[in-house]
């Protein structure tokens, strides 16, 4: 999983090379992987801390402003916790923010429950949703198409590393 998660990131530093739209926001996550992101474009990076419900918000006035919002966490924080700033500013507005979420099903198992979920209960959860697309990538190449595909498509997505 490790290397999905560099990839993902390798993928944004190329685009937001040519792209100063691309913001990246995380929930206090992804130490040890944003550094060269945060070095390289530091206005276009944001570390939200503990307050998913307010990433998920700025996402959507972001992408409501013109702006490309990426956004990554911890599945039952980045999924479940902002469920509602989700589905309301997000998804029924069709806005074009990208959800990254990590850490699958008991990845994180020594952290307790709260930062696990049951096998795809996030997929379930976000199927009803309108305008997202879902994708679960499992290898290198499909997350390089995938980045690639996402940043040209407009609208809501979600991609579980």
């Amino acid at each position: 999983m490790r290397k999905l998660r560099e990839l993902f990131v390798k993928s944004l530093i190329k685009l937001a090379q040519k792209d100063k739209d691309i913001i990246l926001l995380n929930d206090d996550t992804g130490f040890n992987l944003f550094e060269e992101f945060q070095r390289k474009f530091p206005a276009q990076y944001f570390n939200c801390g503990i307050a998913e419900q307010t990433y998920m918000g700025v996402a959507s006035g972001l992408a409501k402003s013109g702006k490309k919002p990426y956004v990554y966490g911890i599945i039952p924080f980045a999924i479940m916790r902002c469920y509602e700033q989700l589905r309301d500013d997000v998804c029924y507005h069709n806005e074009n923010v990208k959800i990254v979420g990590v850490g699958g099903y008991k990845y994180y198992k020594f952290l307790g429950f709260t930062h696990n979920i049951e096998k795809d209960e996030d997929i379930k959860i976000l199927k009803p949703l309108p305008n997202i697309k879902i994708y679960t990538p499992k290898t290198l190449d499909e997350v390089e198409v995938l980045i690639k595909k996402e940043y040209k498509r407009r609208g809501p997505a979600y991609i579980r590393l």
